[in-house]
């Protein structure tokens, strides 16, 4: 009782505190900061955060850095140079940064190459006379097979999968518009190399006539052909579609005059289920943005409820013509509420994901544009999620719990965890809803290194969570069975 008491007091002087002291200004000067990026990384060992600076008519790409020790911003670096436009930063560790920039005349996708944290020379994977736009990478539970970058950009009226591999690159043309069908929205996602369903995913929004549909295509790692297109979702007023890795395709819809969002958590097969994700606000939704943190702690089993993993996330909302930002304060003491910040331009640019690890204190940043002093300039708000202090008793003092593999898989997987010191171990596996499906208690185990060979056939495709527990703390991953 004496805990729960206090707990409850340290909530209550949270939630006391004055919102605006938990915003920080994150940019300040002669320019416009846009469009920021963060990687997300599940812990945070990338520091490095990516914005546009706009001056003068011209904009290069830099990076800022997060200091865990002064909990600040510092070390803004430009990472291109030049009177051009640099825009749509997007990063993949030892890969590079990609960009759309038009310092050939039109606009073309450039890549500037990025090896152990050293960054290296820009590198035209486009350059063609028809302006090439909106470069994304693949969504990745792994890195790319070695060697090898791919990428998805619009040329023109066209969807293109890009492959750049050894200074070779190869082009496929995955969607294309005619008078009748247009697509936008696209999304890529890349599976495990050792599934058996490994290989590359592309999504889209298609609209034939104002009959709207997701669609996607797929190749495997061992094939050099596309399969056809499939209809992952058929007739809804689809738009914002995102991978969020490991949780499924969002998009948004209509639903009763207003745009909510929806997730399909087992997006690679046709006619996929969806769920509408539950949000309070009243209003037009869009620019969802989250971040999945697949580590579960003790500390986390007192804040949320047993089956929960924390996931950040950040939306806006426009209400009667006003934008605000909807942030994930969890940290602050409001629990069951959405806190709305309220910006000064329409739709501005949002990011969300790990700045900062210390200590075992995993900072995650929400970031957006606002205007001030005529300029636009970057504001963020910090969550921290401890789960590597003694007191937590973590897993760096406990025992560590590796991703399942092959993930996704079907029907079964490999668990790895280690032990770092002797206790009772047990095992269990939930479905999306909190049902146990699997549980089985190994008794008491010393320190080493062990594996549970799981068999999922008995079970339907989608997201599961896996835990292992010891006698004072419990770990938690997500996987996926895709049949």
């Amino acid at each position: 009782m004496k805990s729960i008491i206090i707990l409850l007091l340290f909530i209550l002087q949270l939630a006391a505190l004055p919102q605006d002291d938990f915003i920080r200004r994150i940019t300040n000067g002669d320019f416009d900061a846009r469009n920021p990026f963060i990687y997300k990384e599940e812990y945070g060992f990338y520091h490095d955060m990516f914005f546009e600076l706009h001056k003068n008519g011209s904009s290069n790409i830099y990076s800022i850095k997060y200091n865990s020790d002064t909990k600040l911003f510092e070390d803004t670096i430009a990472l291109t140079s030049g009177n051009w436009l640099n825009i749509n930063p997007s990063f993949s560790p030892n890969v590079g940064l990609l960009f759309q920039t038009n310092r050939n005349g039109n606009w073309d996708i450039a890549l500037l190459t990025d090896s152990n944290n050293v960054w290296g020379d820009i590198k035209f994977l486009t350059d063609s006379s028809i302006d090439e736009v909106s470069p994304k990478f693949f969504e990745s539970t792994n890195l790319y097979p070695p060697d090898s970058t791919r990428i998805l950009f619009k040329r023109g009226d066209d969807i293109l999968f890009l492959s750049y591999e050894r200074d070779q690159i190869t082009e496929n043309i995955l969607f294309q518009d005619n008078p009748d069908i247009t697509y936008s929205d696209y999304v890529g996602y890349v599976t495990d190399i050792w599934s058996s369903s490994s290989g590359y995913y592309v999504f889209a929004i298609e609209d034939s006539l104002g009959y709207k549909k997701i669609v996607s295509r797929y190749k495997p790692f061992n094939n050099n052909s596309w399969q056809e297109k499939i209809i992952v979702k058929d007739s809804c007023d689809c738009a914002d579609l995102s991978i969020q890795l490991m949780t499924g395709i969002f998009y948004s819809d209509t639903l009763l005059k207003q745009r909510r969002f929806f997730t399909i958590q087992n997006p690679f097969v046709s006619n996929a289920s969806s769920e509408l994700v539950q949000t309070k606000p009243e209003g037009n939704l869009s620019h969802l943005d989250t971040y999945s943190f697949l580590i579960v702690t003790k500390r986390s089993q007192i804040l949320s409820t047993e089956f929960e993993l924390y996931e950040p996330h950040t939306y806006i909302v426009n209400q009667n013509g006003v934008s605000k930002i909807r942030v994930d304060v969890s940290d602050l003491g409001f629990w069951d509420k959405d806190s709305l910040i309220q910006v000064a331009i329409p739709n501005p640019g949002l990011a969300i994901g790990p700045v900062g690890l210390k200590d075992g204190l995993l900072t995650i940043y929400t970031v957006w544009e606002d205007s001030v002093d005529g300029h636009i300039q970057l504001f963020g708000t910090p969550k921290h999620i401890n789960f590597g202090s003694v007191k937590d008793e973590s897993y760096v003092n406990d025992f560590i719990l590796y991703q399942n593999y092959p993930n996704p898989f079907n029907p079964a997987t490999n668990i790895e965890y280690k032990i770092l010191k002797g206790s009772e171990i047990r095992f269990n596996v939930i479905n999306i809803l909190g049902e146990k499906v699997f549980e089985r208690n190994y008794g008491y185990q010393l320190p080493g290194n062990y594996k549970i060979d799981f068999d999922g056939s008995g079970l339907s495709s989608g997201i599961y969570l896996y835990s292992i527990y010891t006698s004072e703390n419990r770990l938690s991953r997500k996987m996926l069975l895709l049949k």
